[in-house]
């Protein structure tokens, strides 16, 4: 069974040459997940069981950085449907990650966000050095080093530096 989880590309517009920055953070779980415990990752976690996407998405954000999310990109989804007392209702992510070996069968959703202009607070038991680096200075780290990312979220993370068109 496939573990399915939501992460976040958290974005800002910088002024001047300053340019497009985007939000890190060190994954800090020693005991629950040492094989990748100190690597660098989005805003990312698992979606409680019939939990929204989007509300999914806004939790984690929150829960890991503090920050409330302003915008999420793209937005697109229908409305809910649910006639015979279920629900239903179809979005599109950004991109869609897998895990295909190793870890755990993790299926995702990934989202680019803006959040509030605020400072983020890293949670003390989840993760470290919550920070904002230039999308320029991210293409080179993940280009010199993708040893230092967690593995999952490198597909994203690529797919988010190659592509031109905008969201």
């Amino acid at each position: 069974i496939c573990i399915p989880v939501v992460s976040a590309i958290i974005e800002r517009r910088g002024g001047g040459k300053k340019g497009t920055e985007v939000l890190i953070q060190t994954r800090w779980k020693p005991r629950r997940d040492p094989q990748y415990s100190g690597t660098i990752e989005m805003p990312v976690g698992w979606m409680n069981r019939y939990e929204d996407v989007f509300s999914a998405l806004r939790r984690e954000v929150f829960e890991e950085t503090g920050l409330y999310i302003t915008k999420i990109r793209p937005a697109n989804r229908t409305k809910q449907y649910a006639p015979r007392n279920d629900g239903s209702f179809a979005f599109v992510p950004f991109c869609c990650i897998q895990q295909t070996k190793g870890g755990k069968p993790w299926v995702g959703f990934v989202f680019i966000c803006e959040v509030e202009n605020k400072q983020p607070t890293a949670q003390a038991d989840e993760v470290r050095d919550v920070r904002w680096i230039k999308k320029s200075e991210l293409r080179k780290m993940m280009q010199q080093n993708p040893k230092q990312f967690f593995t999952r979220q490198l597909g994203a993370l690529d797919f988010y530096l190659s592509t031109r068109r905008r969201i």
